[in-house]
């Protein structure tokens, strides 16, 4: 076990190392008492069968804080936020998590998603159309096409209307700017009173949304979750809110980081590139591997000991919290052989980029789907795209949950 009260996880600067740190910190054990930036102390775990341990044991383990150690008090979360991200399906545990699971999963089927396949690719296409057609051959690939992809898939999917769209961007980035784990400034430079303006003014815009499906049901996944049935149950309204929310934060950033973070990783290594730029058919399994050697969700959800328990043979305390590191889990060398090294053809890839358990990330499917059609897209239609700049200097989003740059200047 480590025990680090002022080592820095979340700034800037520390998302360039943070996989060095991840691998100094299991050297010593798979699981390291760290303090966070709220000042918190966590067990942080970097070991790759102890997340998966712990991320499968709903028994000793739980995502809702039932039990908190003496003197500790869990911040409080104004109304807006506890009604968009409060009581969720990611932070509440089974039986009641498997419920809405299998509600949600009605709805958003394996075969669901394939269909959106062509969706995403038209969109795909539609940005680049628009850079191509900018006569501009420098561009920043993060603004100019991995932030509009999924915000247009999600936005389509959802049947948000294009004259919402940009409204829609904002209110997103403000829920992703809520990471607790990073003192992050808003978007724009906002107040925390003008966030929560417009916090509640997403809440206002989504009930009224969730009632206007009710009533003339479309083809959007709203719809399709609103009338969704299991066991002859539907969602709720409050529910029905929250998941949206839900699929608003884990479906956005991650595949906007996602993109930028597998082509950050193919410019450093150009033998990688050269093979799938030759062979754009092992899109799927590059992914995979990219999921594992540079995955967008850097953590799990907190979870909390419901009793006093051990892992790896250190003692955790009933109430006490403790995170499981995907980012430090997938690049453990005791289950990948070789972790820092990208393999496009690396086979028994199974990564937890995605977690694992109950919690697995509900937006997966869609996530794979929009990098496959990223990477053939770009490359095919910019078979000369390379960096633009020195890689050293991009920038990286600060916090834990996500893990990402910021921008990315390439050139074609």
């Amino acid at each position: 076990m480590t025990t680090s009260e002022h080592l820095d996880l979340v700034s800037p600067q520390s998302r360039a190392t943070a996989y060095r740190t991840y691998a100094g910190l299991r050297a010593a054990g798979p699981i390291s008492r760290v303090r966070m930036p709220t000042g918190q102390d966590v067990w942080m775990i970097t070991g790759y069968q102890e997340c998966v341990d712990v991320l499968g044991d709903y028994n000793r383990f739980k995502t809702s804080p039932t039990v908190v150690p003496e003197g500790v008090e869990m911040p409080s979360l104004p109304e807006a936020v506890l009604r968009l991200l409060g009581g969720s399906m990611g932070s509440i545990d089974p039986p009641e998590h498997t419920r809405q699971r299998r509600l949600v999963q009605a709805a958003f089927t394996p075969q669901y998603v394939e269909r959106l396949r062509p969706a995403v690719q038209s969109i795909a296409d539609r940005l680049l159309d628009d850079l191509i057609a900018s006569g501009e051959r420098t561009f920043d690939i993060v603004e100019g096409f991995a932030v509009p992809l999924p915000l247009t898939v999600m936005s389509e999917m959802l049947g948000i209307p294009s004259a919402d769209r940009d409204r829609f961007r904002l209110w997103s980035e403000l829920l992703l700017s809520l990471d607790p784990t990073s003192a992050q400034s808003a978007p724009q430079g906002m107040s925390p009173a003008e966030v929560m303006a417009e916090i509640e003014e997403f809440v206002r815009y989504l009930d009224a949304l969730i009632q206007a499906k009710r009533a003339n049901p479309g083809d959007d996944l709203i719809s399709g979750m609103a009338v969704a049935e299991a066991d002859g149950e539907r969602m709720t309204d409050d529910e029905l809110l929250k998941m949206v929310a839900l699929l608003v934060v884990g479906g956005l950033g991650t595949t906007q980081h996602l993109i930028g973070n597998m082509l950050l990783a193919l410019f450093r290594n150009p033998d990688q590139l050269a093979l799938l730029r030759e062979q754009p058919d092992i899109a799927a399994s590059a992914v995979e591997e990219m999921l594992r050697y540079h995955g967008s969700i850097e953590i799990s959800f907190p979870r909390f000991a419901a009793e006093d328990t051990e892992v790896a043979g250190t003692p955790i305390s009933r109430g006490e919290m403790v995170i499981a590191v995907l980012a430090a889990a997938d690049r453990d060398p005791a289950r990948f052989p070789d972790p820092d090294r990208l393999d496009l053809r690396r086979t028994a890839n199974r990564h937890l980029a995605f977690g694992r358990g109950a919690h697995m990330c509900l937006g997966a499917p869609l996530a794979r789907v929009e990098g496959q059609v990223a990477l053939n897209t770009l490359f095919a239609r910019m078979p000369d795209l390379r960096p633009a700049g020195n890689l050293d200097d991009v920038a990286w989003r600060p916090g834990l949950t996500l893990r990402g740059v910021v921008d990315l200047p390439v050139t074609y």
